[in-house]
């Protein structure tokens, strides 16, 4: 920042002797001393009052990221990131109102005929394609083997 050299330094001892003179000299170095300590120990002061602030800025932060886990609600986080519209829960719950509305038929019908089973009626559920093979350890249905006597008529 300040760049000065002994010669530098040599110049403005000479014109503080010249201006200010032998006698009043070691006053006013000590007295420049202390003023610049003063300075020093300002601006250590300042600097750790910003790194205070800092660290408490920091701190909040750190606080704030631990109540958030704390408070976290799992069920709704996986519930917004898979239906965020809210559609499939309104799906979901319309189809149930329309299963106790059949169950509640159904008892209905069954109280007027005087039996006491409650028939529930359920959709037909089409198996996921990779629920077609054999499970391990069953066997496999072979392909027939190819006739000879089918190629020798041909």
């Amino acid at each position: 920042m300040f760049d000065i050299g002994w010669s530098e330094m040599a110049v403005v001892a000479l014109l503080a002797l010249i201006v200010i003179g032998p006698k009043d000299l070691p006053r006013v170095m000590r007295t420049a001393s202390h003023w610049l300590r003063k300075a020093r120990s300002l601006g250590r002061e300042f600097q750790s009052g910003v790194d205070d602030m800092i660290r408490e800025a920091d701190l909040d932060d750190a606080k704030n990221a631990i109540e958030k886990t704390r408070n976290l609600d799992i069920d709704k986080v996986v519930q917004d990131t898979l239906d965020p519209t809210g559609s499939v829960e309104d799906e979901v719950a319309r189809l149930e109102a329309e299963a106790r509305a059949e169950v509640t038929d159904d008892e209905d019908e069954d109280d007027s005929e005087g039996g006491g089973a409650t028939i529930v009626k359920h959709p037909v559920q089409i198996a996921p394609p990779h629920s077609l093979t054999p499970p391990p350890g069953e066997a496999e249905i072979a392909p027939a083997p190819d006739d000879d006597t089918s190629k020798k008529r041909a």
